[in-house]
Order: C-alpha cells, then sequence, then structure tokens
C-alpha cells in the first residue's frame, strides 16, 4: 500500500477508536490488504467522510446537551455585548477577550465581575460559559441566593454531599449576584466548602457581585470567613471592574429602534 494510503488509514483508526469503535481497526488492516488500489482508496475516502461526519454530529449533541445543563437561563454571547458603551468597559475589552479567546479545557477562566446593576456582569459571565459549552467544557449557571439555599436545605435533610457535588464538579460553575444575599454561619459555610473544593481542583468559578471584596465581611458570616473566600475566589480570577450609568435603558431604546427598521 502506498504511504499516503497508510497515513489515511492511521488517521481513520484514531477516528473509530474517537468513537470507542476500538476493535474495527484491526480488522480494518486485515481486509484492507486484500483489495485493490482503486478499491481501497475508494473505501479510505468514505470511511474517512463518514468518520469525520459522525464525530461531527456527536460533538454538536454533547454542545447542545452541555448548553441545556448550563441552565443558563438566557443564552447571551459576546458578539451582542456592546464594549464602547463606556470607559469601564472599553478598559477591560483586551483582558475580557484574551480570557475568552483562551478558554479550553485545560485552561479554564475564573473571573470575577464587580459593579452595580445593569452594566452587564452578567451579561459577560454568561457569554464566557456559553463559549466554554462550545469546547465541550462542562458549566453550570446558577445565582448565589439559589445554590446556597439548596446547599442549606440538603444540610437539614442530611442530603448535603450529593448537593454539593452537583456545584463542586462542572468545570466552569457561574455563581451570579454574589453579595445580593446576606449569609449566616451555615450558608457561609456551604459556600467556602463550593468555593474551597473548586480552588484545590483548579477548576474554573466566575462570580458576579455589586460589592467590592473589601466588604465581603458585610455578606459573610464573619470576617475569617470572609477573606477564606476571597482568597480562594479572586486567587486565579481575572477582576473585573465596571462603573457608570445603567446600560439597559441603552439597549432598550436600541432594540425598540431595531424593531422600527
Amino acid at each position: 500500500m502506498s504511504e499516503t494510503i497508510m497515513n489515511s488509514i492511521e488517521l481513520i483508526k484514531s477516528t473509530l477508536e474517537d468513537l470507542n469503535l476500538k476493535h474495527w481497526g484491526s480488522q480494518l488492516d486485515e481486509d484492507m490488504k486484500g483489495l485493490s488500489p482503486e478499491l481501497r482508496q475508494t473505501l479510505v475516502s468514505l470511511l474517512h467522510k463518514w468518520g469525520a461526519h459522525e464525530q461531527s454530529e456527536r460533538l454538536s449533541r454533547r454542545i447542545t446537551q452541555r448548553i441545556n445543563a448550563a441552565q443558563f437561563i438566557k443564552i447571551q454571547t459576546i458578539d451582542k455585548f456592546d464594549f464602547d458603551y463606556n470607559k469601564s468597559t472599553r478598559a477591560i475589552k483586551k483582558t475580557y477577550m484574551t480570557l475568552f479567546n483562551e478558554i479550553d479545557k485545560d485552561n479554564l477562566p475564573s473571573a470575577v465581575f464587580t459593579g452595580t446593576a445593569g452594566l452587564g456582569k452578567t451579561h459577560l459571565a454568561r457569554a464566557l460559559g456559553y463559549a466554554a459549552c462550545q469546547k465541550n467544557i462542562s458549566v453550570r449557571f446558577i445565582t448565589t441566593a439559589k445554590m446556597v439555599n439548596a446547599l442549606s436545605s440538603a444540610q437539614r435533610d442530611h442530603n448535603l454531599e450529593h448537593e454539593l457535588n452537583k456545584y463542586r464538579r462542572p468545570q466552569l460553575l457561574i455563581l451570579d449576584e454574589l453579595g445580593y444575599l446576606t449569609m449566616d454561619n451555615e450558608a457561609s459555610n456551604v459556600f467556602f466548602q463550593v468555593i474551597s473544593a473548586r480552588h484545590d481542583m483548579s477548576l474554573g468559578t466566575i462570580a458576579t457581585t455589586n460589592i467590592a471584596f473589601g466588604n465581603f465581611n458585610q455578606t459573610f458570616a464573619n470576617n475569617a470567613i470572609a477573606h477564606a473566600i476571597v482568597d480562594r475566589l479572586a486567587s486565579d480570577a481575572e477582576a473585573f471592574y465596571l462603573e457608570g450609568p445603567s446600560y439597559r435603558p441603552i439597549l432598550k431604546e436600541k432594540k425598540k429602534n431595531d424593531r422600527k427598521k
């Protein structure tokens, strides 16, 4: 067999293994020997085409499953975000896009978006999550209050470990609206367990908040646990600070004008 055909067969065998068809490759080598060069070339071409199509379809299904499992509530993509809105959004664009473009299973994004309501923190966080799903990375999006309430309820029902795994296991966890809920000792402790476990496993964690790190003691039960959470949450995260008037009235007016066109 020619070197080109042999290389093509090795590529097909790699594709078959990726599709978990581990024993097809050995049989392929055996059966190819008895074929004419013309038939061999035709078969190699078709197998390569069929294998690539199957890989593409499986990946597409996995990505759809990732997006559904993430529970975004609303899909928001980076192409819909206006970085030119104000000085602070223009200032973060370069760093944000670097983080966005380098998302990979071996380079999971971590970030904290800080600012008042209406500046696009959740949009930017969701856009990172959606991009991660496209890379076949497991993602979970949830408001901090909902997660903490679920964990506190599970602790009272003696089912905490099972509930914790929902937030410890995703490769990327997005916690929206951190700081909107004041946490007691129990809630602070279960929140810490999630953040600490994810930090230890080098997983990606993204948070949006309306309070500065220095004021986290107003959210958590005491200074010690607030410091421990900030230390783990921010140690490997990009910090993005947004300020200025709300973008929502402008976005609403833009949508209104778009409908008129």
